[in-house]
Parts: C-alpha cells; structure tokens; sequence
C-alpha cells in the first residue's frame, strides 16, 4: 500500500531555516550508502545550517514553533542537555528524522533520488547510443542534464534528435529552446558536449556579446560575473581595481569557446577609451596565447563560479580568483553568513574539482565543502 505524502506546507517558502534544514537532511540521504540506511540520519540545529535560528528574536520564535509543528511528522526533536537556563530550546537541538521523512522531504524541496535518475539517464544513453558520434561515452561520464518535470529518458531522447537536424540552421538558443520543451538556455554551458556527440554538426553564427571598460593605465584585466558588480566596477567603486580593465560576459558566456575568435564575440566597449587602448586590449583578447596582461576572475563563491573560473583559464591562460573581491566573501561564509544550495536554487550545482587556481582550490572551495554554503558576489 502506498503512503500519502503530507501536503507542502503553505509557509515554507518563507522559512529558509526551516528548508535549509530539510535540504541538509536529504544532502546526508544522498550521500548515504543504501546500506547504512538502518537508522536516518540526525541533522544539528547548528548556526551554520540555521544563522536566523540563532537571532534569538520573534522571528527565530516564530520559526522554532512551525518546526515544533513537524515534530512526530518528520524528526523528532531531541533538546540540548545542560544548556543554560534562559537558552531557547533550539539553542543546541538537533532533529532524528523518522522513516517516512525522506518521500516527504523530498516531494516537498522536489529532490528525487540522484540514483534512480542517475541510472534511467545512463540506460537512456545506451539506447541511443547509435545516434552519438561517441556513443554517449561523455553523456555518462558527465553530471546528467535535468529538466524539471521531464524524465531521463525524454531529456536523452531529445538530445538524440539534434543529429536529425540541419547543420547551420539554428543558434545555441534557438536549438536548446526547439528540442528543450522552450528551455533556450539548457546547452548554454554545454557547448564543448555537443561538438562531442555531433561533431559534423554547426551551429549559426551568434557572436557573444561582452562589455568592456578600459582604464587610461591597464595593468590586468578583471572578468566580472555579474552585471551589477561590473557596474559597480566601472563606477569606481571597487578597491584596488583603478587600474584593471573590466570585463563582463554573462556568466558562463565569458568561458564560450568561441569568445577568443573575431567573427565569435561583439566587444562594445564602455567609456573614453581611445582606439590605441583597444588595439592593445584585443590584440591580447585575439592572441593564440594568454595576451601580455594578467588577468583575473571575480564572481559568485560558489561552485558555478569556481567553474567558470576553470573554464577561463583553458581560454586565457593563468587567470586566477581574484583575492580583493573574494575575501570578504570567504570572511562572511566563514562567519555563518551566505545560503545553502537550496535557498537559492544552486542544489544541481556541480563540484568542479580542482581549478588550477591556488587561490581557489586552496582557500575558496575548501570553505564551501566544509560549510555547505554560498555567498553571491553582489555582497560585496
């Protein structure tokens, strides 16, 4: 007999504590062997998990007493011992989550076992192998593609029926948006997977759009992220940046294969700049090796920015995290602030290993792995 699944709480939308609690609840089923699944695992009411929680005003009341209303439901709560008389209860409280927790949580955060897609992904790219140059080889080796509300196999499918197509028709966009059920942003970050598996097939030309801003004296070149911290940039209100030229793609654009070849990218650049400060920017921009400037990656502490700054580096060389920027943000994560994955839609985000940054790998992806949190780059 199947069990009901609870209906969604109307007020979880508002209580990051309280999803940011269940979303480490289902980060530690993911990673449970299913043969340690005797007992579920317990999740501490830590100020790394729950900061608000720990403001100890009306509104950690406020969250402690809808969390009180899932006891028996979901965990129970198990109360610090010898915890200081005038504490809250949640001070020190941890939560023992029962059997039926996990189907709950995770029709509620819509988290669906990473094995079961994992595994219907995996027999999807060997019924379509025939259609791969590769035979999917690097369709299983990478991080499945997910489409909300489509299975593994209609995402396979789809991904099938671009050899079908014909070559030189249609953008990166318009390709992602007439197979994806609308979705023209999905293959964005996956262009370098599509000349693998289509290796005859091209794309029509759509040159990548970048906003540049060049200093009177240029010692480097600072890629940004996101726009508002560009803006910020050009407005000068960055330290120790009056002396780098600014450059903004988008996110993931700034890394396109494509970015570094002139009939690929549109450079519009933004204030007084003269023609001779141009020339000298692109002939490094469009040069086979890194250009004669240094250059460096501020954006979001977060694992897709960690992979957009590995990704940079295979285009322009030595580009490494830029530390102005990213210390304070570290310092932040450090002292409890930030988000988890799951308060800002970052849950698919992959781990990108190691960037070849000493900076990054050394200091910044150290951080998120131990504390499970993010910091976007607009804090600062």
């Amino acid at each position: 007999m199947t069990r009901m699944v609870p209906a969604r709480p109307q007020w979880l939308d508002d209580e990051p504590e309280v999803v940011a609690l269940l979303g480490a609840f289902l980060d530690k089923m993911d990673r449970m062997p299913a043969s340690d699944r005797v007992r579920l695992p317990t999740v501490a009411i830590t100020l790394t998990i729950a900061p608000r929680l720990h403001a100890h005003d009306e509104a950690a009341d406020r969250t402690w007493a809808l969390l009180r209303s899932l006891e028996g439901q979901l965990f129970e709560i198990r109360l610090k011992r010898g915890r200081q008389p005038f504490d809250p209860e949640y001070v020190g409280a941890s939560l023992r989550f029962l059997e039926p927790a996990e189907a709950t949580c995770r029709d509620w955060m819509d988290r669906p076992r990473p094995g079961r897609y994992a595994d219907a992904w995996r027999a999807a790219v060997e019924r379509n192998a025939d259609y791969f140059a590769d035979c999917g080889a690097c369709l299983v080796v990478t991080r499945p593609v997910k489409v909300a509300g489509r299975s593994a196999a209609e995402v396979v499918d789809a991904l099938a029926r671009i050899g079908q197509l014909p070559s030189a028709t249609f953008t990166l966009r318009q390709l992602s948006a007439r197979l994806f059920w609308g979705h023209s942003k999905l293959l964005d970050a996956r262009e370098d997977l599509l000349a693998q598996l289509f290796p005859g097939f091209t794309l029509a030309p759509r040159p990548v759009l970048l906003q540049v801003c060049l200093p009177r004296s240029c010692r480097g070149v600072l890629f940004v992220e996101n726009l508002d911290s560009y803006f910020q940039a050009v407005a000068g209100r960055l330290p120790d940046a009056s002396d780098l030229a600014f450059v903004y793609g988008a996110g993931f654009r700034g890394s396109a294969g494509r970015v570094r070849s002139q009939d690929g990218v549109s450079l519009h650049y933004q204030g007084d700049s003269d023609r001779a400060r141009q020339a000298w920017f692109e002939a490094g921009w469009f040069g086979a090796g890194g250009g004669d400037w240094p250059a460096w990656f501020w954006g979001d502490l977060d694992f897709s920015g960690m992979a957009i700054l590995k990704a940079l580096r295979q285009r322009f060389g030595d580009v490494r995290a830029w530390q102005p920027g990213y210390a304070p943000m570290l310092q932040l994560l450090r002292a409890g602030g930030g988000h988890a994955p799951v308060e800002a839609d970052k849950v698919e985000q992959a781990d990108p290993g190691v960037t070849g940054c000493a900076y990054a790998d050394g200091k910044l992806l150290p951080a998120m792995r131990e504390l499970g949190r993010f910091v976007d780059q607009e804090v600062v």
